[in-house]
């Protein structure tokens, strides 16, 4: 049997790209939390409205959140935690919601909280 592990807790920095003056949000995170729940994240704390295509770059990777007549991903976001992700402080990686109009975030990890 494993050792349970430590709960980890990342501090993300979203900004969004291009505006200004900059809007940005910071967060804390569950490692637990999967892709799509960071997406949900994403819409709750920039005040969208979940009404269109989106994705994550992470280390070169596409993920996303699938809507009908958009694109499909690979990995199912639902299954992918963070923790998996491996990521590390200063990291950064993006978010782009609303492929026309082209939101674009750049989501830093500015901590990771074990324990």
């Amino acid at each position: 049997m494993d050792a349970p592990t430590a709960p980890i807790v990342y501090q993300f920095k979203v900004s969004l790209i291009g505006i200004s003056p900059m809007i940005w949000r910071r967060l804390l995170v569950s490692g637990e939390s999967t892709i799509a729940d960071l997406h949900y994240i994403l819409q709750i704390a920039m005040g969208w409205s979940n009404d269109h295509l989106n994705q994550f770059t992470i280390h070169g990777k596409h993920y996303g959140v699938y809507h009908l007549g958009g694109i499909t991903f690979r990995d199912n976001p639902n299954t992918i935690r963070l923790a998996d992700l491996q990521l590390r402080v200063q990291e950064k990686f993006h978010y782009e919601y609303n492929f026309t109009d082209r939101w674009e975030h750049q989501l830093r990890v500015e901590a990771i909280q074990v324990g």
